[in-house]
């Protein structure tokens, strides 16, 4: 399940759906996302599939709804870190970093009680204008479900062409 992680590409929705989930903190339906993000349902639940499959979300309860069965999924403890988590994150970066070395090769960053202690403080000075940010964007994505409005500023379509 690691490999398929570290495969996993990037896309929007899925980025979408993890990003719901970390926001959120409790498991979501994909037809509870669907409803929030505005993507079609079919869509959402192919990218929870295979979220899933690469082991980012797992399945946090099933409920029986008129026959059928619901499922609520959840992310991953190890993914699930949240704007919170910045400071954490900004090290996990930059312990990850390489940087040129005197003979151009890279070099891993070696991150020392000084570097870290640095990075920190740098993040918990950035932790504010994160949360801002998050918030303007959701302000933004609330903005256009009322209006019918996808991010791109077109109008959502049914699969016929409709609105």
């Amino acid at each position: 399940m690691r490999r398929r992680r570290e495969t996993l590409r990037p896309h929007k929705t899925r980025n979408a759906i993890v990003d719901l989930m970390r926001s959120c903190g409790e498991p979501l339906s994909p037809s509870r996302i669907h409803e929030i993000t505005g993507e079609s349902l079919g869509t959402v639940a192919y990218h929870c599939r295979t979220l899933r499959s690469a082991g980012v979300i797992r399945i946090a309860r099933e409920v029986r709804v008129r026959g059928a069965v619901k499922t609520f999924f959840e992310l991953v403890p190890e993914n699930a870190g949240g704007v919170e988590d910045v400071e954490q994150q900004l090290l996990r970066v930059a312990g990850a970093l390489s940087v040129p070395s005197d003979q151009g090769d890279p070099e891993l960053t070696v991150l020392d009680d000084k570097a870290r202690t640095q990075l920190l403080a740098e993040a918990k000075r950035l932790t504010p204008r994160v949360r801002k940010i998050a918030e303007e964007a959701n302000k933004r994505a609330r903005r256009v479900s009322r209006n019918g409005r996808s991010a791109a500023g077109g109008r959502h379509e049914n699969k016929r062409g409709g609105v």
